[in-house]
């Protein structure tokens, strides 16, 4: 999972590289707000961690269906080695997009200035 946002300034997608499954780990790695550099146009942007959108990450799948195809190769004999060469990349898509998903639909309170 990638998590992106869009520059105010310019309206382009820039990606972060931060690791967290939801925004409450997010919130405790990094705070409330994160200064982010527009990698297109250069301007620094002061984001809350709620404006940071969450896209499924498909390089896992692409593995999977190569290692799907090379086991269906080896095991070519067996009739159930089809059900799992077809499952397998399946369940990892949806699997991705979910986990983007449940992270996208999570907000966190703002919290008040005094």
């Amino acid at each position: 999972m990638t998590l992106s946002f869009y520059c105010s300034s310019c309206k382009k997608n820039n990606r972060i590289k931060v690791k967290a499954s939801n925004r409450f780990e997010l919130q405790k790695e990094l705070g409330d707000e994160i200064n982010v550099r527009c990698k297109n146009c250069g301007i620094i942007n002061k984001k809350h961690i709620n404006r940071l959108t969450a896209d499924p990450n498909y390089t896992l799948t692409i593995i999977a269906l190569i290692g799907s195809v090379f086991i269906t190769i080896l095991f070519w004999n067996l009739g159930f080695i089809a059900k799992i060469s077809f499952v397998l990349p399946i369940w990892i898509y949806f699997d991705a997009l979910k986990k983007a998903s449940l992270f996208n639909k999570t907000m966190i309170s703002r919290k008040k200035n005094s």
